[in-house]
């Protein structure tokens, strides 16, 4: 690979990282079609984009931690029903036309639109303290997101943010929470990745490491500087922007 292709390739990493990472998802769901689009094959860009996810996710999540932005307890309890549920929602989601999982992501994503956009928070965090219903509200959700996640073949991120944003009200904790989760949701994906494909490019992976790196580190800072508001508009947008995305694909 020539140093301009990836230059290109760093470049788009660290932008669309940045910005991804104000929100607290990865940006591979967008990043991979670009790269697929710039002449990399499918699988590689899928494992390129999860590597991306790991390490913009991981420096946005270490700095977010440092702030106390991240709810480890609410993310924890997310984490492991998710990452049960996921293999489930796979093997459902092969024998489900792909046309009706992705209708079924739009309206889950609408709906939570539409309760972002009006500011309505079903739950709020304290009912996650320590309480028997908070865990099993907890594990319910996280198993429904990693289930979905599975089913519909997404990044664990956009399935985790938007559920999330229905249950706490400081949508910078949201936004760190949710890159928290889908941390370990992209790595465990990546992993299973390393042992399947061969004509790895190395040289491609650094640059995409260090763009990504980069990435979580700008938009960490970026959302930790913007007020609340600001953070909640960006989730807003990220959010609006894959359900056009989806819905230009399905009609």
């Amino acid at each position: 690979m020539n140093s301009i292709f990836l230059f290109i390739i760093f470049i788009l990493t660290w932008i669309l990282s940045a910005l991804f990472a104000v929100a607290g998802v990865g940006a591979a769901n967008t990043l991979i079609p670009i790269y697929y689009s710039l002449g990399i094959p499918f699988s590689i860009a899928a494992a390129a984009g999860l590597l991306l996810n790991v390490f913009s996710l991981s420096s946005a999540t270490v700095n977010n931690g440092k702030r106390g932005r991240v709810l480890w307890k609410l993310g924890t309890i997310f984490l492991i029903p998710a990452v049960i549920m996921a293999p489930v929602g796979a093997f459902i989601g092969i024998h489900t036309p792909r046309k009706i999982l992705l209708w079924i992501f739009v309206a889950f994503l609408g709906y939570t639109l539409y309760n972002l956009i009006r500011g309505r928070v079903k739950e709020e965090t304290n009912k996650f303290s320590g309480n028997i219903k908070g865990y099993i509200l907890g594990i319910t959700v996280g198993a429904i997101a990693g289930f979905l996640g599975g089913l519909l073949g997404v990044g664990g991120g956009m399935i985790i943010l938007p559920v999330l944003a229905l249950i706490e009200k400081d949508y910078k904790k949201v936004s760190a929470t949710a890159g928290y989760v889908a941390l370990f949701s992209s790595a465990s994906g990546f992993t299973s990745y390393l042992f399947l494909l061969r004509g790895i490019s190395y040289e491609l992976w650094l640059v995409i490491l260090i763009g990504g790196i980069l990435g979580g580190f700008s938009g960490s800072y970026l959302m930790n500087k913007m007020k609340t508001l600001y953070v909640k508009y960006t989730i807003v947008s990220i959010i609006t922007f894959v359900l056009i995305k989806i819905l230009i694909g399905v009609i």
